[in-house]
């Protein structure tokens, strides 16, 4: 099942129009817990950092860290998290940092990310 989930993924980002290149820099499973983490140059450029901790639990896939960091020049253009900090917002722990602060965001994947960057790409392009 995790090996599934991964090889998901994988395909995910594979499969993706705006993702030009994809660098695994580390991955794991064990029998009940697996780890990605990888670098993807995106078409316009820009880098999306991807982290995922993942465990198997009463047959269900649980996203139990993840960071989906997006930036541009070295300069943060979007980052989704769950770390445990910002207790204030209400969807806690989920969050997404942007370059003028930290705000709720629902709990993320990596199509979810791959999707908000895709319209963000031509909501610019149309400018």
């Amino acid at each position: 099942m995790l090996e599934n989930y991964l090889a998901d993924v994988k395909a995910s980002l594979t499969a993706s129009s705006i993702v030009m290149d994809i660098e695994i820099l580390d991955e794991f499973i064990t029998s009940v817990s697996g780890y990605l983490e990888c670098k993807l140059l995106m078409i316009d450029n820009s880098i999306l950092y991807i982290s995922e901790y993942f465990t198997i639990s009463e047959n269900l896939i649980k996203l139990d860290k993840y960071s989906y960091h997006h930036q541009k020049s070295n300069m943060l253009l979007t980052r989704w998290d769950n770390a445990p900090h910002h207790k204030e917002l209400p969807l806690f722990p989920h969050h997404v940092h942007r370059k003028n602060g930290v705000f709720e965001s629902k709990e993320m994947s990596v199509d979810d990310v791959l999707k908000e960057i895709s319209e963000t790409m031509n909501s610019a392009s149309i400018l």
